[in-house]
């Protein structure tokens, strides 16, 4: 399995073999948007039922639009100079400090459920 340090390492290194910059671009912004609004658009206005049942159906296009999306994660994390290790370490710390064990009114209340 790759880590996410070796990834970003993968795709920097893709970046530079095909001469794109690894300066801030607001089209990575535009780039995860799109990839999330697409895997989105086959959930909407669908019961939950049906949404597990897609997804069920689906997997394999989820898998790919997920590994795209993590893809460009990695680009604009290389552009913007974070570690996603990091990022997720402090994110990981951050929610499970508000949403931890003894929390659980707190998960439900604001929606995580």
């Amino acid at each position: 399995m790759t880590t996410m340090k070796e990834a970003q390492k993968i795709v920097r290194e893709f970046a530079e073999r095909n001469g794109w910059s690894d300066s801030p671009n607001v089209d990575k912004f535009d780039h995860l948007h799109e990839e999330l609004i697409e895997m989105s658009r086959h959930l909407r206005y669908k019961s939950e039922d049906e949404r597990k049942k897609f997804v069920a159906e689906n997997k394999d296009m989820f898998t790919d639009e997920m590994g795209d999306l993590i893809f460009a994660a990695c680009r604009l994390a290389n552009q913007l100079g974070v570690d996603l290790e990091e990022a997720f370490e402090m994110a990981k710390k951050k929610v499970l400090s508000k949403y931890g064990p003894g929390k659980e009114n707190k998960i439900v209340r604001d929606g995580l459920v």
